[in-house]
């Protein structure tokens, strides 16, 4: 039977919780987060999230919430 989600976060979050103070609202990518997962549940990361985390920081791709980005947030009129 496979391990519940909660099991395996629960699993994650005391392992980082030895490194990382108040783990629980810390940023992490997600890339970061796959790759713990994976390595917990056993299985080989694949070789687009080994790729981001192989890449130096500055050509990291890095993700942009839409929201951010200028006149992207909606404008309503009553």
């Amino acid at each position: 039977m496979p391990a519940t989600i909660n099991a395996v976060m629960t699993m994650l979050i005391e392992e980082l919780s030895e490194e990382i103070p108040d783990v629980l609202i810390a940023e992490l990518s997600l890339a970061c987060l796959w790759a713990d997962l994976a390595r917990i549940a056993g299985e080989e990361l694949p070789r687009d999230v080994a790729a981001v985390l192989d890449a130096p920081l500055d050509l990291a791709p890095v993700a942009v919430p839409e929201f951010t980005r200028v006149n992207a947030v909606p404008v309503y009129a009553d």
